[in-house]
């Protein structure tokens, strides 16, 4: 393949990206150069000429074993990224690129260099070549030239259904494994409905966060409380159901505002595997992809907050080693696989992707005594009264002394059911470690092979040490360009040395 430039579109892209760069230089340079209008005139024409200069240098080519970038106009920059070290691709393609069949990607390498030096992003390229680094990626023997002829073979038929295109092309080559072809594609496919993406928006915590950043901004500028006392005031005279009607009005706009952001963002939202490649794809105006090794994940957490709990939905998500993860408003911590399922069913739908990680049935994950759930509501009203036993001194009334005993009683009940539901166990044969744990309500199930583990940690406290009965687990998972932490505490200390054992035999 001959070295290409990217499409025009990239430039204004680059324009764009660099343009904001700009401003701040203008700022300065207004601040303490005055310049006259021929001097501002040349200056961005040379500015121009050196980002038409700096495109112009930027090609890329596909070759038998790598992608390569260039770039670069004083010092030139050559990155080669070999098919066998392609972590992920992410694809990103916006409304107005899908009818000239273009889009955005960017490729993850393996190292710990951070987004800079681990990724190659290619703005603005065809859809063919990026279907051509796909099956590179997931079979690097393939021909490139065969790849081609298919991708010739679309353009003259107006084609591009590629991997349909290919089964009729070039029906003798693998571009899926033997087990999968003999698998029904329905059970290697899961689409999410509009309904579960209404039921995802409306049990999201971020409608509380929302709500509260309202309050936060209007504190903000309202520093001396003439605001709140305004509001108050007006509240007062409206009465108590007027009052309450505007909250619920209030919640009922971000509760809608939510289920348009999360409609958008997730919209088609779709996993198919191939092989043993995973590709998610999601978005209405923005459509982005992942294609990802099952290799690449480090472990798989299903989540439920107090409101799908009670609802019997879950999330579930993977862990997987990118360099992307921050620059994708959803998928900034844990890129999503079933963004809403039912709980009964979560394990066996998350079994199909995946079946080394996720055992076909649903876990049940109790803590074996009431030691536990004791312990943790206790320390959270430790932790409660260190703060309200000041508040309390001074400003001691009827109103104050409910709503420390209500948050007395919310705080003992996440402190209990976290230690219901923590506990750990083993399953496939004792290859992958299974670790359940809460927070203010939120359980996940994290499922993570012994080999993805980065290190354990078995503790005591002092006061643990004493009876010597438990002890804290804490596991390391290597998750974007650092690592997360999964603890589970005050573990029966038969259990947890049980765990850490095994653990040092692996």
């Amino acid at each position: 393949m001959k070295p290409r430039h990217f499409h025009v579109l990239a430039f204004i892209e680059q324009l764009v990206l660099d343009g904001k760069t700009l401003i701040l230089a203008v700022i300065s340079m207004l601040a303490f150069l005055h310049l006259t209008w021929w001097q501002w005139l040349i200056a961005a024409f040379f500015w121009a000429g050196f980002e038409i200069l700096d495109f112009a240098k930027q090609r890329y080519w596909l070759t038998e074993n790598e992608l390569v970038l260039t770039s670069g106009i004083i010092h030139k920059h050559w990155r080669h990224l070999p098919y066998d070290k392609i972590q992920n691709i992410h694809r990103s393609q916006w409304f107005f690129l899908k009818p000239f069949r273009l889009e955005k990607i960017s490729v993850d390498s393996a190292g710990h260099g951070g987004e800079r030096s681990n990724q190659i992003k290619l703005p603005v390229i065809p859809n063919w070549l990026t279907w051509v680094l796909e099956q590179k990626h997931q079979n690097p023997t393939q021909s490139l030239d065969d790849l081609r002829q298919i991708v010739a073979v679309a353009d003259e038929k107006k084609r591009y259904d590629f991997d349909q295109l290919a089964k009729e092309v070039q029906p003798h080559a693998m571009f899926q494994s033997a087990a999968d072809a003999n698998e029904e594609p329905k059970k290697r496919a899961f689409r999410a409905s509009t309904f579960s993406l209404f039921l995802y928006a409306i049990t999201a915590p971020e409608v509380l966060l929302q709500f509260a950043l309202v309050f936060g901004l209007i504190s903000r500028i309202d520093h001396n409380g003439e605001l709140y006392s305004k509001i108050f005031s007006e509240m007062t005279a409206l009465g108590i159901v007027i009052v309450i009607a505007l909250v619920l009005a209030f919640l009922l706009l971000l509760f809608i505002f939510n289920i348009i952001k999360t409609v958008i963002l997730y919209y088609g939202f779709t996993v198919k595997k191939e092989g043993h490649h995973l590709h998610i794809q999601r978005g209405l105006f923005e459509v982005r992809s992942l294609s990802l090794s099952e290799s690449r994940i480090q472990s798989l957490q299903i989540e439920q907050n107090i409101w799908r709990n009670l609802l019997g939905l879950a999330t579930v998500r993977l862990r997987i080693i990118t360099d992307r993860n921050g620059d994708d408003e959803v998928a900034k911590r844990l890129p999503t696989l079933l963004p809403l399922v039912k709980m009964k069913t979560a394990a066996s739908v998350a079994h199909r992707f995946l079946p080394e990680l996720v055992a076909p049935k649903n876990l049940h994950i109790h803590s074996k005594d009431w030691y536990q759930s004791l312990t943790m509501g206790r320390n959270g009203l430790l932790w409660l009264w260190l703060l309200l036993g000041w508040t309390l001194y001074f400003f001691c009334n009827p109103i104050t002394v409910l709503l420390a005993i209500l948050l007395s009683a919310l705080v003992f009940a996440a402190g209990f059911y976290k230690g219901k539901v923590t506990g750990t166990t083993t399953i496939l044969d004792g290859r992958v470690l299974v670790m359940q744990t809460a927070h203010l309500f939120d359980k996940k199930t994290v499922y993570v092979p012994w080999n993805r583990i980065q290190s354990m940690t078995l503790s005591q406290s002092f006061w643990l040490s004493l009876s010597n009965q438990r002890a804290h687990l804490m596991v390391l998972i290597r998750s974007d360009n650092d690592v997360s932490s999964v603890e589970c505490r005050y573990l029966p200390l038969k259990e947890a040395k049980a765990i850490y054992q095994e653990y040092q035999r692996k």
